[in-house]
């Protein structure tokens, strides 16, 4: 018997507030050294420019690569990692409280996968808001969603069947 899926999302790492800021203003770097460069010869200067371009090459190839995949299927909710490899099943019964949060006050948090930290299991790529649940063994939970409320939706659905 195939279970139903009640809810996925794919998110993708080059949209990351934190990294793409730090592309942009390498990038950016990189074109202002070369317009402002007197080098007419232009071999230090088309470093730049050339070292700029592929940043930009590499910012938009970023945006296609995955970095987490969420599923809630049946009494499951698994997350994936296609660049770890990694997948992690949390099982959805006696969850406590499901709730939406913003994820964290900074503007610009790293993507991570799995991280424990402050008694809580984290996983977030890019966005605002999370879904936080504490688990029937006490253990909080917060996942970074662009779709928190479907999200949330799914979670509480799949935890009273």
């Amino acid at each position: 018997m195939t279970e139903q899926l009640a809810f996925q999302e794919t998110q993708y790492l080059g949209f990351n507030r934190f990294g793409l800021v730090r592309r942009m203003v390498i990038m950016l770097f990189c074109f202002l050294f070369y317009f402002a460069s007197e080098d007419t010869k232009g071999e230090t200067a088309d470093l730049f420019f050339y070292l700029g371009l592929g940043i930009l090459v590499m910012s938009g190839g970023a945006m296609m690569f995955a970095h987490l995949k969420t599923e809630v299927k049946g009494k499951k909710l698994i997350l994936k990692g296609p660049i770890t490899h990694r997948r992690v099943e949390l099982d959805l019964n006696g969850i406590e409280s499901v709730e939406v949060k913003p994820y964290s006050r900074f503007i610009m948090n790293r993507p991570m996968f799995n991280l424990h930290k402050k008694n809580a299991r984290r996983f977030y790529t890019h966005g605002a808001m999370c879904i936080e649940f504490t688990s029937a063994d006490g253990e909080v939970v917060k996942i970074g969603s662009q779709r928190p409320e479907e999200l949330k939706r799914a979670i509480e659905a799949a935890a009273k069947k």
